[in-house]
Order: structure tokens, then C-alpha cells, then sequence
């Protein structure tokens, strides 16, 4: 019998398992097409019942599975005093029909969930973010079958045992309500996005020796979002550097770049203190970094850079990957778990047929044993040429990615060698801020001829720098400070990316193509061809790849 699990909670998901193989992850900010939405706490749907049952019955459709032999599900969602919310924790988990309910912890689930992602036989794992159950930054031994060894669940280093868990995840992230190049979405909206944001700022400022006590000192005096607690120590922060923090006049400029350069200073300082410890006393063995918090990749390189270690942050470390934490903590698979391109199907895949008739340009991906008419079909290299030339093609292919950066099943792929591609993308396409770099996308073994790194940056988990005598020539990923977010790909991972930028690199002598999430600001990555469309029409996207369908808003060029 198959088994399920879930997490109710903001970035709540569902696993479904069956005979040891785990056939897909749902996560219901795109099954719902809303951002970072639970089923239990942020930013709940009106009719959250409909919404779970809707769930449960693409399930049903999708897999033929109604029931199942356990359900695990994360007891995050079950903190606090408000009835009505724990109420309906209760409701949504037992809507889910299974012969047993286990519950498992918020930390020890991330923890499971990066280590079983892991090749490793053994490994520190260290879990940090802005909440949880089970402390907020907890240090653990794992080893493969064992049930983990918590090491450390760490106290406020300031306050004392008595005193609250450390939380750097909310100090570091309160930064983004007070400099105006953030969007504000105010704080239930934001502190999910800010995080982000504030590391696309952290290039264009230094962060300043002199203020760096101060801001420790912020980030230990336990700032949380427990009413409005942490703004008289932000005011003392303030107050020490000689800066005003005040939402309705936001920091802006060098002030403002400085501030959040410093705020990430600061949050490597706090971790490192906390690491060193562990780094010292098992020196051999590779680090796994979850939680939130894992997804500060200026974080991420420098403890691979700095300290020589072997470092693995899996492509799901946020709240997105508990549910699969819980499902890992109990089957322990004996090799790592790739769950890369295990999410979503296309969710309206039936209605292709009764869209394309809309669109003229429309060709067809040749296959091997295709017997369509030529004018039914397009050379693949159509495809090469237009990335040559600077078009901008969205590509929707089988299963979505698991996590939050898209890996070239729901991507959008462009010419990272023209340099205005940047500000095209960020204005004219993604509608976001103006300083949010964009990632490159190079197959593994070609990561070294064009960055400062060696191994594999699968998922987007690091930022090396450009060599030097690339930084021109890829100037559209190239951040300000000389680094890119990379990801590596073999052909084994995704055979689709790496031809593709096997051919681009034969057209042009770069073997780099820039890659983003095919979404819009303030949208999760799509789940349906209606949305690819909608993003198609609306903005200055220039082509499709739908699976094997080919749509380009110019006429396609005359086969020979």
C-alpha cells in the first residue's frame, strides 16, 4: 500500500510514495498557483477543504490511490494556542484517509531530508531558519539507517539556557522592510521573499568593520516576529551605527546596500561561531546545510571556500521539503535520493490540442520515428538559432522541479552572452527588481573553464565567481561583484539541457545559457499551459517549448 506525507504549514506539500519509490511531490503553492501558501497557516485558501480535496482527488485520477498505509505529517502545524488553527491542522490531516497517522519534527525532518538526498554514508547536518518545533537551529550526526543524533538544539548564545532558540532566519530577514529597493509586500507577504532579495543587494555594498558588533549583536538579542518585540532592538542596532530604522522612510542607496552587506556579514559570523565547534571535532566529514536558511548561497560558498569542507545543500531546503523529510525519515533509502524532477505534472496537459489552434506559428519537435509532413515539424537547430540571437523561450517538459529553482523543466532559457539580457528579462518578462541576478546553467564538466569552482552546484546552491576573461562575454549572469549562482548539469540529470547547451556552444564557443524560473514576480513557477500562455501573450517572451511543440510569436524560417 502506498504511503503519504504532509506539511500543512507555508510552503506545504504532499509526497506520495508507493513500493519505495516516491512518485510525486505536491506542492500546493503550484497545484493552487499561490505563492508560498499552506493548507493550515499563511496565507490559508477561503475554501481549504475544496482545496485539500481537490488535492486528493488528482491523486486519486493521477495515481488510482484513495487511501493509504500511513500518513506522516508535520506537528509545525500544530504550535500555538489558537484553537481555531489547530483545529483545523486536525481536520486537513485526517482528511487524507490512512490506517495510521504519525506525526515528525519540523528540524529533524529538514535534516532527514537533505541527508537522504546526500551520497553520504555519514554527515553533519546543520538545520536553521526563522521557526520550527524542535528549536531553530539544531546540529546533527547523521548516518545512513541510523536515526539521526542531535548534537546540539542551540540556545540564544546571549541569553543563556533559560533564554530562546537561536533564530537567525528572522533576524536576517527583517533587514528587507526597511530598504526601499525591496518590494514591500508587508510582513506576511514578505519575510518568505525578503531573504532573497536582500542577498541580490548584498553585492552593491560593503559591508563596514565598524558596524559589525552592533549588528551581532542585533541577531543574538533574539529578534522575533512575536508581536512588534524586535523593533526597540532595532532601534538600538539603529542607534549604534548611526542609522534611522523606520518603515515609512526607507533606507535607500549606499546606506541601504551597505546595511544589508553588513546584515549578511553579520548572519556567516553567527553561523560560523556556531559551526566551528563541529567543523573542529569531526573534520572529515561532508556538511549538509537545510533549512531556510540554506538557501543563502553567499552563506553556502564561503564554507566550502573558506573552510575546505565538502558541502551539500539538496534543491529543497526551505518548508517546501518537510513533507519529504518526513517521508525519508522513515525510508532510509541505502542510495541518494534524487527527487530533482518529481513535482507536477502539467496540470491541464489534456487541454494542448485546444490551445495551440490559437497560436499560427506552431511546428512540431521532430522525433526519430515521426512520420508527420515536414511542414508539420521544425529542425531542432531553429531552436539553437534563436537562443543565438537573443530570443527568449519558455520550455515546459514532463515533471516539474522540486523546490525553488527551476532546473530546466519549467525554465526560461536566453543568451547570458548579450549584455542589456539582464534588464530585458527583469523589465520586460519577470517584472521583479532591477538588481536580481539571474543563474547560468553549464554542463559539469565545463563548470571550472568559466568559474572559480570545482564539483557540482546541481541546484543552484553556491556562487563562485566568473573568471575573469568570461565576465564580459557573460555579462547578463555575471552579478555585480563577479558571481553567479550555477548550476551544473550532466547528461544523465537532464538530457534535453545538456544537448542543448552542447549545440549552443558549438554555434557560439560558449557553453553557458542563462536559465530562470518560468513564472512571474510575485507567482510560483507555473503548473499549467494556460499560465505559460498567459506569461507568452503578456510580456516580451519570444517562444515556447511545450514538450515537444515549438511556438514562436515570428513566422519560422523556411526549411530548405
Amino acid at each position: 500500500m502506498a504511503n503519504i506525507s504532509y506539511h500543512g504549514s507555508h510552503n506545504g506539500a504532499l509526497v506520495i510514495e508507493e513500493n519505495g519509490e516516491i512518485l510525486c511531490v505536491i506542492e500546493v503553492e503550484r497545484f493552487l498557483n499561490y505563492k508560498n501558501v499552506g493548507l493550515t497557516q499563511y496565507k490559508v485558501p477561503r475554501y481549504i477543504m475544496i482545496s485539500l480535496e481537490e488535492i486528493l482527488k488528482w491523486i486519486e485520477k493521477e495515481y488510482g490511490i484513495t487511501e493509504f498505509e500511513n500518513c506522516y505529517f508535520s506537528s509545525t502545524d500544530f504550535i500555538g494556542e489558537n484553537f481555531e488553527g489547530v483545529h483545523r491542522a486536525f481536520q486537513t490531516v485526517h482528511k487524507i484517509k490512512a490506517k495510521n497517522y504519525i506525526h515528525g519534527w519540523h528540524h529533524e525532518s529538514h535534516a532527514y531530508g537533505v541527508f537522504y538526498q546526500s551520497p553520504y554514508k555519514e554527515a553533519l547536518v546543520f538545520s536553521f531558519d526563522g521557526g520550527g518545533d524542535d528549536g531553530e537551529f539544531n546540529i546533527y550526526l547523521a548516518k545512513r539507517g541510523e536515526d539521526l543524533e542531535r548534537l546540539a538544539q542551540l540556545k540564544n548564545p546571549t541569553l543563556g539556557e533559560e533564554g530562546p532558540y537561536y533564530n537567525l532566519g528572522f533576524a536576517y530577514m527583517i533587514f528587507g522592510q526597511y530598504l526601499k529597493d525591496i518590494q514591500m509586500d508587508g510582513m506576511a507577504e514578505g519575510n518568505l521573499v525578503w531573504p532573497g532579495k536582500i542577498m541580490g543587494l548584498v553585492s552593491y555594498g560593503k559591508w563596514k568593520e565598524e558596524w559589525l558588533d552592533a549588528f551581532i549583536e542585533f541577531f543574538k538579542s533574539d529578534p522575533d516576529g512575536g508581536g512588534d518585540d524586535y523593533i526597540p532592538k532595532l532601534n538600538k542596532l539603529g542607534d549604534a551605527i548611526g542609522v534611522k530604522f523606520d518603515i515609512k522612510e526607507r533606507l535607500e542607496g549606499q546606506t541601504a546596500y551597505d546595511v544589508a552587506a553588513t546584515a549578511q556579514r553579520a548572519f556567516e559570523e553567527c553561523f560560523i561561531e556556531q559551526a566551528l565547534p563541529y567543523f573542529e571535532q569531526y573534520p572529515d566529514l561532508p556538511v549538509c546545510i537545510t533549512g531556510g536558511c540554506g538557501l543563502n548561497i553567499i552563506l553556502n560558498t564561503r564554507i566550502k571556500e573558506e573552510f575546505n569542507k565538502e558541502v551539500f545543500v539538496g534543491p529543497n531546503p526551505n518548508d517546501c521539503g518537510i513533507a519529504l523529510g518526513l517521508m525519508l525519515s522513515h525510508l532510509r533509502p541505502e542510495q541518494a535520493c534524487d527527487i530533482t524532477y518529481k513535482g507536477l505534472p502539467i496540470l491541464d496537459k489534456s487541454l494542448i490540442a485546444q490551445m495551440l489552434p490559437e497560436y499560427p506559428n506552431v511546428k512540431k519537435l521532430m522525433q526519430k520515428d515521426d512520420e508527420f509532413h515536414p511542414y508539420e515539424q521544425y529542425d531542432p537547430s531553429i531552436l539553437i538559432k534563436d537562443l543565438v540571437e537573443g530570443k527568449i523561450v519558455g520550455v515546459v517538459k514532463g515533471q516539474s522541479e522540486h523546490g525553488p529553482r527551476a532546473l530546466g523543466h519549467r525554465s526560461i532559457l536566453c543568451n547570458p552572452s548579450i549584455p542589456e539580457m539582464k534588464d530585458i528579462l527583469n523589465a520586460k518578462v519577470k517584472n521583479r527588481e532591477w538588481y536580481r541576478p539571474f543563474a547560468p546553467v553549464v554542463r559539469q564538466e565545463d563548470v571550472s573553464k568559466y568559474f572559480n569552482f570545482e564539483g557540482e552546484s546541481r541546484w543552484m546552491s553556491f556562487c563562485p565567481t566568473v573568471k575573469e576573461e568570461w565576465r564580459e562575454k557573460l555579462a547578463a549572469i555575471t552579478h555585480v561583484d563577479g558571481t553567479a549562482r550555477v548550476q551544473t548539469v550532466t547528461r544523465e540529470q537532464n538530457e534535453f539541457l545538456y544537448d542543448l547547451l552542447t549545440e549552443f556552444e558549438k554555434q557560439t564557443g560558449v557553453g553557458v545559457l542563462l536559465n530562470t524560473s518560468f513564472n512571474v514576480n510575485g507567482k510560483p513557477i507555473l503548473s499549467t499551459y494556460k499560465d505559460a500562455f498567459i506569461i507568452y501573450d503578456k510580456t516580451e517572451l519570444d517562444c515556447l517549448l511545450l514538450e515537444d511543440y515549438y511556438i514562436r510569436k515570428e513566422i519560422f524560417p523556411k526549411y530548405e
